[in-house]
């Protein structure tokens, strides 16, 4: 399966760019999107009735889609961890506030995770095969496996492929009282360095256009895709990776970068210190979310960036651990969440 077009809207310098940044914007909070001007993709009328993230998922898509040449793809897949969460706090509270009476359904109409890929199938007019995929932290690789079925099974040949989360004040807060962001004020340049509990709020609109065949524009092949729900040790990892890569056509030697989820919380990213120590200590080794910050569908961030480095053959020092010490053909990316939904995509150069 191969990724012929990909756009981000994120915390940094992404959307409709030819290269990773390779100046860093500091965030000392909440990593908010950079967003573009709506107004140049929407009628005023419809922007008013437009959530954040419902204007940045349909703004995100159309670019990748008009970068790939194609109008209408065969199929629309989202992966979302928590879908539109402001108009779900908007519509509670307003329960709450009129004591379950006299509420518009506006809000609870654009709540629901589908909202995103049926307005951008409504931009489209697009009446193909149209799914959301709510999984929690592979919510985003869900989405991109049955993408991946559905070019196997030769049920479409072109796919939009997404993964969008935001972040709200009130769901900042709420997490915030059970740990699980670090303590203020922090600073994603910091991220590795601040060796406490915790991590860094992020959010992201990135997507892509995967299809069955190669053209001049593509940027990488997708070769695995693997999901593992809890971790047994380092040699269950180490066996069962090793049987999706060879399963693949690989080894562990033909890879030349690992990019690791690492977010900065020091319970969490020891899983990804055993793989890196146990299994690819040789190969490079590089982190991503100190650009886009933790959120569910954060590894379809990491993917953006694998491919523009494969694409473009370059990429810039501020993403590694450790410098591969040749080209850069073959990229594995890890995530997990504090041990569980363990997953794998494999993509290399064409």
């Amino acid at each position: 399966m191969y990724i012929n077009a990909t756009q981000a809207i994120s915390p940094q310098d992404t959307f409709l760019k030819d290269k990773v940044p390779a100046e860093l914007i500091e965030h000392n909070g909440i990593m908010h999107t950079i967003l573009p001007d709506f107004k140049a993709y929407f009628k005023p009328i419809d922007l008013r009735r437009m959530s954040r993230i419902i204007k940045s998922g349909t703004t995100t898509a159309i670019e990748c889609l008009k970068e790939a040449g194609i109008e209408k793809p065969d199929a629309i897949i989202t992966g979302t961890g928590l879908g539109c969460l402001k108009d779900t706090e908007t519509f509670l509270n307003k329960m709450i506030d009129n004591n379950e009476g006299m509420l518009t359904p506006t809000t609870f109409i654009q709540s629901t995770h589908n909202t995103i890929g049926g307005h951008i199938a409504l931009t489209l007019k697009c009446n193909e095969y149209n799914v959301a995929y709510v999984h929690k932290t592979i919510s985003f690789e869900t989405a991109l496996l049955d993408a991946m079925l559905l070019i196997k099974e030769g049920e479409a040949k072109n796919i939009l492929v997404g993964g969008i989360d935001e972040m709200t004040e009130e769901n900042y807060n709420l997490k915030k009282k059970i740990n699980l962001w670090k303590n203020e004020p922090f600073s994603n340049l910091k991220m590795l360095a601040d060796k406490t509990n915790g991590c860094i709020p992020g959010e992201g609109s990135t997507f892509f256009v995967v299809s069955d065949k190669k053209n001049a524009n593509t940027y990488a092949e997708i070769r695995m895709i693997e999901l593992i729900h809890k971790f047994e040790g380092p040699e269950f990892l180490k066996r069962r990776l090793n049987d999706c890569m060879t399963s693949a056509g690989f080894d562990f030697e033909d890879v030349d970068l690992v990019i690791y989820g690492y977010n900065g919380d020091v319970a969490g990213d020891k899983y990804y210190d055993e793989l890196k120590n146990e299994i690819f200590p040789e190969c490079g080794q590089a982190y991503y979310k100190h650009f886009c910050g933790e959120y569910d569908t954060a590894p379809a961030f990491a993917l953006w960036l694998a491919a523009k480095i494969l694409k473009t053959g370059s990429a810039p020092g501020n993403i590694f651990i450790k410098k591969p010490s040749g080209d850069i053909k073959k990229i594995l990316i890890y995530n997990q969440d504090m041990n569980k939904n363990h997953a794998f995509m494999l993509v290399s150069s064409v």
